[in-house]
């Protein structure tokens, strides 16, 4: 547990060295890398990922949305359906970010990252 805890507190400190001279919140840059990772969500998945309402996740959205980062892109196959899709500014905002760390440590952070996910999924099932 205490390893646990100490990974936890170490993530946190990772996103806000990242964060350090940036106007997001937590959250805000978590839903950035989603989205680049994804490519598009729905305010429902948003809010299922980041464990908030619906209203939360499309707050979080206005705001970066504002911000120029992401945009609401309504599908031509049912108009009342609204993706959320990360925009070029966004993108160059994030890779942005990472281009204080070396390629090779965030192989091997993404990896090991992976492979706690994995372990974690046959736990919990």
């Amino acid at each position: 547990m205490d390893t646990m805890a100490a990974v936890q507190q170490k993530s946190q400190v990772f996103i806000e060295r990242i964060n350090k001279n940036e106007s997001l919140s937590q959250n805000q840059l978590m839903l950035l890398f989603q989205l680049q990772l994804a490519g598009s969500l729905k305010i429902t998945e948003i809010a299922e990922r980041f464990v908030v309402t619906p209203g939360a996740a499309s707050s979080m959205c206005d705001k970066l949305e504002e911000a120029g980062l992401i945009q609401r892109v309504r599908t031509n196959e049912d108009r009342r359906v609204v993706n959320i899709e990360i925009t070029g500014e966004g993108t160059r905002r994030i890779l942005q970010l990472f281009d204080r760390f070396e390629i090779a440590e965030l192989h091997k952070l993404t990896d090991t990252l992976h492979q706690i996910n994995s372990l974690m999924n046959e736990i919990t099932g």
